[in-house]
């Protein structure tokens, strides 16, 4: 089996976690490569539902799963997150990149005084990234260092002045923060240590020797910093290119690119959405296909299948397959159409729009698609095995009609939240 990069190709919560689920039976080593913990996964696995944030979907088939270099980590909430899988009889194989960045509270706050602008979710990823860049923040490696508490005291004293101009805080409870936050975190590096490795060896030793590498690629394409709806991004890069930066994935190993889509579209947060439905046929679909945030509850924006966005997607992030999630939503709801070409002014362009006020201006073009046929979980799983023309001729035509527009195969589709709910062609 090649190695795999899954990506969203949409604006996120695509269902790349039960995808991931999936595919991790077949792979040797999961890696997460980008964001934090406003990645939200939800797996159903034997009736129970387990939601991750920062490991990988893979823990629930015991395989190794990294968290790569790209990722910025909350310690204290990794830390309950391996503490609640642990007591729900699980032994978590996980490693962590000694290379990778570290949330510190400062972190939530300034991302809580700055975030709502674009409706972020308020943990702290997108100023840890920024300190990141600036070469101002500490990493796993510094935590699980002897001297950890001097090491976060001098990084914290780096950005006492912005933090205190800023009103953050005052300069006394800064002094406060600076002693209390170095123990603590230096506690909490006493409990990574044993997952701390060099992760970008274990990849390279596993791609060498023709074991299966997945990469699990968290948000969506459409997400990307560089080249989504800025300034409505997330702070990291989502596209399969950021495995290779993030995850340690090797230029050269043959590797299998695979982009997650909904038979719809959603969105959390703030930034245009073209096709985004609004009042009775909103509520109607998001109902239908219980669309809440996995990592904040909150209601997701929901709209018609936007093809022109997906394509602009595919490829800029090189994908080669789509995987087309919730195609059992549909048949629950009426008026179904999917978006072809965008309009400004009355004019069609041929482009995605770069900036945000210009595609909030976009017309899109609608077409037609005939109902999808409803079909019981029974008729479903009786599907599992079958082949394209076999399924019923409604979703044949809307398969078809996708595959036609962008150019690249649906080879996995999935009706359920189930493992058991995927049909892979």
């Amino acid at each position: 089996m090649k190695n795999t990069i899954v990506v969203g190709a949409q604006w996120g919560d695509e269902g790349k976690g039960k995808l991931v689920d999936v595919l991790a039976e077949q792979s040797d080593l999961v890696v997460r490569f980008n964001g934090g913990g406003n990645a939200g996964h939800t797996v159903m696995h034997n009736g129970e539902t387990y939601k991750f944030h920062y490991m990988p979907s893979g823990m629930l088939h015991n395989k190794t799963c990294i968290l790569g270099t790209g990722v910025v980590i909350n310690p204290k909430d990794l830390l309950d997150e391996i503490e609640s899988f642990t007591s729900s009889g699980h032994s978590p194989k996980l490693k962590i990149s000694a290379r990778a960045h570290i949330i510190f509270p400062h972190h939530q706050l300034i991302d809580a005084k700055e975030g709502g602008k674009i409706g972020t979710t308020g943990r702290g990823i997108g100023p840890t990234y920024s300190q990141k860049a600036s070469r101002i923040n500490l990493r796993v490696l510094d935590i699980i260092a002897d001297d950890a508490e001097a090491r976060i005291k001098t990084a914290l004293k780096d950005v006492k002045d912005m933090l205190v101009l800023e009103g953050i805080y005052s300069e006394d409870d800064y002094k406060v923060y600076c002693n209390s936050v170095a123990v603590e975190y230096a506690g909490f590096g006493e409990k990574f240590k044993p997952y701390v490795t060099d992760t970008e060896d274990l990849v390279r030793i596993a791609s060498n020797s023709a074991q299966a590498v997945l990469f699990e690629g968290a948000q969506g394409t459409l997400l990307d910093l560089n080249y989504g709806t800025y300034p409505f991004v997330t702070s990291s890069s989502t596209l399969a290119a950021a495995a290779f930066v993030g995850g340690g994935a090797i230029p050269g190993v043959p590797i299998r690119i695979l982009g997650i889509t909904k038979a719809y579209t959603t969105r959390v947060g703030e930034g245009p959405f073209p096709t985004e439905l609004e009042g009775e046929a909103a509520t109607n679909l998001r109902e239908a296909g219980h669309e809440y945030g996995a990592t904040t509850g909150r209601p997701r924006r929901v709209g018609h299948l936007d093809l022109y966005a997906l394509r602009y997607a595919i490829r800029i992030s090189g994908i080669q397959e789509l995987a087309m999630t919730k195609i059992d939503t549909l048949a629950l709801v009426s008026g179904i159409k999917v978006c072809t070409a965008y309009k400004i002014n009355g004019k069609e362009i041929d482009y995605f729009p770069a900036d945000a006020p210009t595609l909030a201006q976009v017309e899109p073009v609608y077409t037609d698609v005939p109902a999808i046929t409803e079909l019981s979980k029974e008729e479903w799983l009786a599907l599992r095995n079958a082949s394209k023309d076999q399924l019923p001729t409604s979703i044949q035509e809307y398969i078809k009609f996708i595959e036609d527009f962008v150019e690249i195969p649906i080879t996995i589709l999935s009706h359920g939240p189930e493992r058991n709910e995927t049909i892979v062609f």
